[in-house]
């Protein structure tokens, strides 16, 4: 999940408010976006209007391509994301109570997930 937000943050990059939604079934939705995960860690689709393709391991490593650009993060056990995409920086913590904090490219981040799967971020 940690991924997803950190691409969609930089999906709607210039947009104040974004508001997602992940069903049960790996589906998300949102502004531009229509994506599908499924249970092998694999996460296709559109994001923010650009082709998106990757491969999140079980070790919480996430690979693959955004609209031609490079995707590398890592996600440990503690709620942070750290890596790469597509030359911005990715610097983010998750709490256990859904609240997303940090920056991605030096922009700072807040976004809150509720136990439904709706993500909203401003």
């Amino acid at each position: 999940m940690k991924i997803f937000l950190v691409l969609f943050l930089l999906g709607i990059a210039g947009s104040a408010i974004a508001d997602f939604y992940t069903d049960s079934f790996g589906n998300t939705t949102g502004p531009n976006t229509s994506l599908y995960s499924d249970s092998f860690g694999n996460t296709s689709g559109t994001l923010g209007g650009r082709s998106y393709n990757a491969y999140s391991d079980s070790f919480g490593n996430t690979s693959g391509t955004w609209g031609g650009n490079s995707v590398n993060t890592y996600s440990d056990n503690f709620g942070n994301t750290t890596g790469n995409i597509g030359g911005e920086s990715v610097n983010l913590y998750t709490d256990s109570f859904g609240n997303t904090s940090g920056t991605i490219g030096g922009r700072s981040v807040n976004c809150y997930t509720d136990s439904f799967g709706n993500t909203s971020c401003n």
